[in-house]
């Protein structure tokens, strides 16, 4: 064998292959109780990993609802993780957890636009969750409910597995079943409840959520509309947003020199959506006098885009979709930061103060392989030579 075939070989047995997470949905329609399954194969430990699941169906106004993951097996941990719960539609909702040897329950009033939004910090583990509702009251001049749970962190645990879940309390609608990895939409999968929606009302796809695109019935609309995520802080605005959403994600990736990540990334959905005219995406600031710009997520880096500051809100314009986030300037080196959370009865706001400017780990050895064992082959031909 040549000197070059040897070298050749060398490299390719020490330099590892990347393989893409691969994320498959089934069925594409059920009746009430059927399970969904979700199959995850080659999701590295570390990935940024975010599951959505967004209901949309019909109710009689005023009357109760709930709309339930029944059994909902996670092979692996989110941990850090995060909840956000979401409903359009009602007078009030509440979102209730049950696990083996747990229980989380909240609820709360909707906003005036009939909105209830909660998002929390939890780690979620591995494991099987008995059930996961939102329910509540229908608003008495509506006639469909959107609802959407989020659970989102950094994975930890087996590679590949499966995550399942029977969808129950509705007998016709439609769920959308959304993943993320690394800031990157892997699939989107709108399945059928019972036929799906069975109301005579014109349907077009729902923008009145943040989250993954659908499904539910509206009345036509002329002029400007807003969607806005899961926990408020996020919101897109424009006359062409039917089936656009947002959707809370973990932020990943580098931010440029001087700046610092603020927050959760969201991402503009669906994956093939695009924007004409161009919507106005907005993020709350964590106060008015930040120094801030937003940025979109390209190539594992976080690239910033002309932002505009209003009051305590930033925006720019946006065709494409994709990752947006918030950086703050860095502080200065040897200032400290503070995060307060303030928790009052059945509400949850958090305030978050720039990072403190942190020193980039070590970079692992693994990825020098190659070049140390080219060095040790020259090394060893310039001595026979």
């Amino acid at each position: 064998m040549s000197k070059l075939g040897a070298l050749l070989l060398v490299l390719a047995l020490l330099v590892p292959t990347a393989t893409a997470a691969t994320i498959t949905i089934t069925p594409a329609s059920i009746d009430p109780g059927d399970t969904v399954t979700v199959d995850v194969q080659n999701l590295p430990d570390g990935a940024a990993f975010s599951f959505g699941i967004r209901g949309e169906f019909d109710v009689t106004p005023g009357e109760r609802f709930a709309f339930t993951a029944q059994n909902l097996v996670l092979p692996f941990s989110l941990d850090p993780g995060q909840v956000s719960a979401y409903s359009k539609g009602t007078a009030w909702t509440g979102l209730s957890v049950q696990m083996p040897g747990r229980a989380i329950s909240l609820s709360n009033d909707a906003d005036a636009n009939g909105e209830f939004r909660e998002t929390q910090n939890y780690n979620i583990s591995s494991g099987t969750y008995d059930t996961i509702t939102l329910d509540g009251r229908a608003a008495p001049t509506s006639g469909s409910i959107t609802a959407e749970l989020t659970m989102m962190g950094t994975k930890t645990g087996p590679d590949n597995g499966q995550i399942t879940f029977a969808i129950d309390g509705i007998t016709h609608g439609t769920a959308t079943v959304t993943i993320y990895v690394d800031g990157r939409q892997e699939l989107s999968r709108t399945i059928a409840i019972g036929g799906g929606i069975s109301s005579p009302t014109t349907t077009t796809q729902g923008s009145g959520s943040g989250g993954t695109g659908g499904l539910f019935p509206t009345e036509p609309t002329t002029g400007p509309a807003t969607t806005a995520s899961t926990d408020g802080k996020a919101s897109l605005t424009g006359t062409d947003l039917e089936g656009a959403g947002l959707l809370p994600i973990t932020v990943q990736g580098t931010a440029p020199a001087g700046w610092s990540l603020s927050g959760n990334a969201y991402a503009v959905t669906p994956a093939d959506r695009t924007f004409d005219p161009a919507a106005v995406l907005s993020f709350r600031l964590p106060s008015a006098d930040t120094t801030a710009t937003l940025a979109r997520y390209e190539n594992g880096a976080w690239t910033p885009v002309p932002s505009k500051i209003e009051g305590n809100r930033i925006t720019t314009t946006v065709t494409l979709p994709g990752s947006y986030a918030l950086l703050i300037a860095a502080p200065a080196a040897g200032s400290t930061a503070t995060a307060t959370t303030s928790i009052p009865a059945g509400t949850t706001t958090t305030t978050t103060t720039a990072p403190a400017a942190t020193t980039p780990a070590a970079a692992p050895i693994a990825p020098l392989l190659p070049v140390i064992a080219f060095g040790i082959l020259m090394f060893g031909w310039k001595r026979r030579g």
